[in-house]
């Protein structure tokens, strides 16, 4: 009879294990749910930055360019692009060397615009994606940063 006691308190102690490995189980995988399901992400990194101070936020001095008049690249070479633009640059300094080297400037948005199609200039993205192809050839020929933003003041494919 003895024996048949510690047969049933041993029995009772493995269900007890179960039991409590079951709910540690439970809450584990309840709580890697409510992780992945609900909980808030972390926000992009642009935004876990410092802000900025004040003289950061202030627009730079700003280059007006004269009007480009390019072909674009159709194959009946019938189209073409009217597009003004405004450089926003770093600071004073980096507009007066801006004006010194204005043949420069225009000789590489020329490559640029007149490489592109008529679909790539329409397109919203195609646009956006020119104007990032224009501040970064044009940052690598005045220095990183120097430019920090490019403007279409007009705009108009024919």
């Amino acid at each position: 009879m003895a024996e048949e006691k510690e047969e049933k308190k041993g029995g009772k102690g493995k269900l007890l294990i179960f039991l409590i490995l079951g709910l540690v189980l439970l809450v584990g995988a309840g709580a890697a749910a409510y992780f992945f399901l609900f909980a808030k992400k972390a926000p992009p990194p642009e935004e876990t930055k410092a802000q900025p101070s004040q003289e950061e936020n202030k627009p730079g001095p700003f280059l007006q360019l004269n009007p480009f008049v390019v072909n674009l690249a159709d194959p009946t070479g019938r189209r073409y692009l009217r597009v003004k633009i405004a450089l926003e640059l770093k600071d004073d300094q980096t507009l007066n060397e801006a004006n010194d080297r204005v043949p420069q400037i225009n000789d590489t948005i020329i490559m640029i615009l007149s490489s592109k199609t008529v679909e790539e200039v329409l397109a919203p993205e195609g646009k956006a994606e020119l104007r990032f192809e224009i501040m970064n050839k044009l940052n690598q020929l005045l220095g990183p940063g120097k430019i920090r933003g490019v403007y279409f003041v007009q705009f108009v494919v024919e």
